[in-house]
């Protein structure tokens, strides 16, 4: 064979099994250390904000613009890896950082070497070993150990409600346009938190991004937030009235406090968002993707998140070929809710017995 077969052979019966039980061993060991990781991260963001809060105190650093976490591979290879908590001026990398700090980052990447050695041992196994050499294996890792990272972001996203309520956070200086990014060390930042200024959602500039924003006792009636990509964004204590959302994206939002009154939701991407307290009223939900598995360009598995309602109410609501399967609906209310799916989660299913 030529060595492009051996390589095709190598992807196709080594690589792509040994990768795929590599992330299925990442996905449970996260799903098993999940409360000591949590843990270890806000454990990290505390010590990270006291630092920074210590110099703001002696006048050594100005309200902070942007914070980065940033993963340098090579600290995998030296079987260490870290973190690095960096303070920029500006966006990551383009300026000089104020600050660093590194942290063990021990849970990004567990049973990594055995990784490395379940796909040498079916190498070997195939006879392989003599084209498909051991550094050649070792540089096949790294698209999986990209793929995990985008993962790891999502999951310290969703941990980012309980870094915002550290003292040591609230007291640190903040600019106006606040951001936690999230990725590879001087390579690709996603976007993980922000503290933004509010904006007009329907009279903005066309570079003004919508997410990310907080918006505080707004008032929408007869609106259409049709195709908007209204990620992440914060609505609290506000009222949306005989307003449409349709192929809109919504996910990771949260509605705290507010009143959805005669509104139609259709085709919405919601997982990963939250709504606590609130009120839906007359309010027809049709396709709602909560649950969305398949990675996107923006959000690499970011379907691991799912919709949750907490202390919610909901009257004469309608819910049509909407998978609510994974999610909670903790402490709420219903008059008059009907469902037409099968894809439902038992706390939905007992709250349809009320309604």
């Amino acid at each position: 064979m030529q060595r492009e077969e051996y390589i095709a052979q190598f992807q196709s019966e080594c690589y792509l099994p040994a990768a795929s039980a590599a992330m299925n061993r990442f996905m449970t060991s996260y799903a098993d250390h999940a409360e000591e990781i949590h843990k270890t991260i806000i454990g990290q963001f505390d010590a990270f904000s006291r630092c920074i809060v210590r110099l703001q105190e002696h006048n050594l650093m100005e309200p902070i613009h942007t914070v980065a976490l940033s993963f340098p591979y090579s600290s995998l290879l030296c079987e260490n890896p870290c973190m690095m908590f960096e303070v920029y001026p500006d966006f990551p990398f383009f300026a000089p950082k104020l600050i660093q700090e590194v942290f063990s980052a021990t849970w990004l990447f567990p049973d990594w070497t055995e990784f490395y050695e379940d796909l040498l041992s079916r190498t070997q196994k195939l006879g392989l070993g003599t084209v498909v050499r051991p550094p050649y294996v070792k540089s096949s890792m790294w698209d999986v150990a990209r793929y995990m990272l985008h993962f790891a972001s999502t999951f310290v996203k969703t941990k980012m409600v309980d870094v915002e309520q550290l003292s040591s956070f609230k007291a640190m200086r903040k600019a106006d346009e606040f951001r936690i990014t999230f990725g590879e060390y001087m390579d690709w930042q996603r976007l993980i938190y922000a503290q933004l200024p509010p904006i007009d959602i329907f009279n903005c500039e066309e570079h003004e991004a919508l997410t990310f924003r907080r918006f505080s006792s707004a008032v929408y009636e007869n609106k259409a937030f049709d195709n908007l990509q209204l990620d992440d964004e914060r609505f609290e204590s506000s009222v949306f009235r005989n307003c449409s959302f349709k192929n809109s994206k919504l996910r990771d939002a949260k509605f705290e406090g507010c009143d959805f009154e005669n509104c139609q939701l259709s085709q919405v991407r919601l997982d990963g968002a939250r709504f606590s307290g609130s009120k839906l009223l007359d309010v027809e939900m049709y396709e709602i993707k909560t649950n969305c598995m398949i990675p996107d360009s923006d959000t690499i598995l970011g379907g691991f998140t799912t919709t949750d309602f907490v202390n919610c109410f909901f009257e004469n609501v309608s819910i049509t070929k909407s998978d609510y399967s994974a999610s909670q609906f903790q402490g709420c209310q219903a008059k008059h809710l009907t469902a037409d799916t099968s894809e439902l989660s038992s706390s939905l299913e007992l709250l349809l017995t009320q309604g």
